[in-house]
This record gives C-alpha cells, sequence and structure tokens, in this order.
C-alpha cells in the first residue's frame, strides 16, 4: 500500500539516462584511434583491434590503461616514450572529444536540482566502473546533485613486473590526493551484483530505511533497470528517450564497442524490437520526473 509520505527517493541510472553515453563514447574513441594512428604509424584498423581486445577483457571502452595493455606497447623500448609519444596524444584527444559531446540530457540539471529542493533524494545506481562513473558525474557536476552513487568495482593500476604502476606517476599522485573523487560518496558493489540482480538496489532502500513504496526508480533499460524496480516493488519509469540511436551511431558503436561493453552500458541497444517488459511509466524526458513524483505523492 502506498504511504502518505510519497516518493521521498529517486534512485537514477546513469548511462543513458542522465546522458547519452553513445553519443559521447563512440567519438571519443575514435578520436582516440586517430590519435594513436598518427603516432605509432599503425592501420587504424590495427589499432581498433588492439584497444578493443583490452576494452573487451574489462567490459568497458573507458579502461584508461588500454594502451599500455595492448599490444601496441610491445614495439617500443620503455614506458616513458610510449606515454609520452602515444598515451599522452591519445588522452588529449579522447578528453577533447567527451568535453564536446558529453552533455546532460534537457532538462536533467534543472530536475535534479529541483528534486533536491523538494529534499527528494536522488541516489546514482550504475553499472558503469566506479572511475569512469565519477568522472563523468564530475564532469557534468551530477555528484553536486546526488546523495550517493553506487557502481561496479573500480579499475586498478596496471603495473610493472616489479609492482610499481605501469602510469605516469602525477596520475598516482593526483589518487593518492583524492583528485578524482565526487562531493558525493561513491561505493563499489560487488562485480555480481551488476544489473538485473536487484542487491544493489536493495542495499540502497536498506541503506535509506525507505519502502519500496516510496522510492522511484528510473532507466532506459527495460530488462535491468525496470526489472529490479518490479521485482523489488518500486516504482519505476522507462526512460524511452535515451533508447533512441541513430542508426550511423549504432553501426560506428559495433565497430569500436562489443556486446559484453554495450550490454554493461546502453543494454536498450540490444533490447531493441523486444519488450518483454512492461512499464508502467514511460519518459520522454527527465523533466517529467517531476510530474510523476507529484503524481505518486
Amino acid at each position: 500500500m502506498r504511504t502518505a509520505m510519497g516518493i521521498r527517493l529517486v534512485v537514477t541510472d546513469m548511462d543513458n539516462t542522465l546522458y547519452s553515453w553513445v553519443d559521447y563514447i563512440v567519438p571519443a574513441v575514435e578520436a582516440l584511434t586517430d590519435a594513436v594512428t598518427r603516432a605509432t604509424g599503425h592501420t587504424r584498423l590495427s589499432v581498433i583491434q588492439a584497444l578493443k581486445e583490452v576494452y573487451t577483457r574489462y567490459e568497458s571502452n573507458e579502461y584508461p590503461f588500454a594502451l599500455q595493455e595492448s599490444r601496441l606497447f610491445e614495439a617500443f623500448p620503455d614506458f616513458g616514450s610510449f606515454d609520452k609519444l602515444v598515451i599522452e596524444p591519445a588522452r588529449v584527444a579522447f578528453a577533447n572529444a567527451r568535453r564536446k559531446y558529453l552533455v546532460p540530457y534537457k532538462g536533467v540539471m534543472d530536475t535534479l536540482s529541483e528534486l533536491r529542493a523538494r529534499q527528494v533524494l536522488v541516489v546514482a545506481l550504475t553499472d558503469a566502473p566506479k572511475n569512469p562513473a565519477q568522472q563523468r558525474a564530475r564532469l557534468l557536476g551530477l555528484d553536486a546533485h546526488f546523495a550517493a552513487m553506487f557502481t561496479m568495482p573500480g579499475f586498478t593500476f596496471p603495473r610493472h613486473q616489479d609492482g610499481t604502476p605501469l602510469v605516469e606517476s602525477r596520475i598516482v599522485e593526483k589518487q593518492e590526493a583524492g583528485a578524482y573523487e565526487t562531493k558525493c560518496e561513491a561505493i563499489a558493489l560487488p562485480r555480481e551484483w551488476e544489473k538485473p540482480s536487484t542487491l544493489g538496489l536493495e542495499r540502497i532502500l536498506k541503506t535509506y530505511g525507505l519502502p519500496p513504496s516510496q522510492v522511484l526508480v528510473v532507466g532506459d533499460s527495460l530488462k535491468k533497470d525496470i526489472a529490479i524496480a518490479q521485482a523489488t516493488g518500486c516504482h519505476h519509469a522507462w526512460a524511452e528517450y535515451g533508447t533512441y540511436v541513430p542508426t550511423e551511431y549504432r553501426e560506428r558503436l559495433d565497430i569500436v564497442s562489443s556486446p559484453a561493453i554495450t550490454r554493461r552500458h546502453a543494454a536498450h541497444v540490444l533490447e531493441a524490437g523486444a519488450q518483454p517488459i512492461a512499464p508502467t511509466h514511460a519518459l520522454s524526458n527527465f523533466a517529467q520526473v517531476l510530474e510523476l513524483v507529484e503524481r505518486l505523492g
């Protein structure tokens, strides 16, 4: 039975719910690939294949140490020269493209601000690894509106045979100084809790001491976000607006990504044409969350 308190907590997915992961990851990886091609003289195809091997292993196109763990590193005599000639220009190219294409959907920031003003907590529950999820939240300013972020485990530094980090020293220093942390708390959940496991959502309900009747779950994936909401008895809204991917981007995504990566960050792409789960509410934009919170209250 619905309580008189209404919705007190919104649990939102991040990728393709608050911003388009597809629209930014495709040009960002392409920019990185082009930079590596220029720096090494390898063909674009060989660079993409080398990167994709590592990305697939970590199930993320944002694994930041893919170049030094790829076979492209084998031709260089030492890490220092590889870092300066290959990694650094690739990092800059990726960052510039990300800065250009990573933008929140219309209405997201105003809606998050209004929810906070109404004292409705907002928590992110994402299948993205902790490091890139935090980075995106910082870049967009989402972390200022979140009560917390619940993510998958983050990446650790690759290491030389002697155990020292196989990364530039300033990155290690920034990590130790907490430069990559978000304003809100970020909690890495066990890997096996990835959606559609309900354990992450159940952890959030327990953390905030709220019954499902006072929680609204928002996400773009029917099989992951909507499924866990239905299984736990939470209210839910399908971010249908986040499922629209132009054919050109879908084809380019197939080149730089793999099914395992797409399933983690843009599961709706693999759900196209099949709707085994019927959502109670569907959103054409994120701002409609406010209307739904009012209605359910």
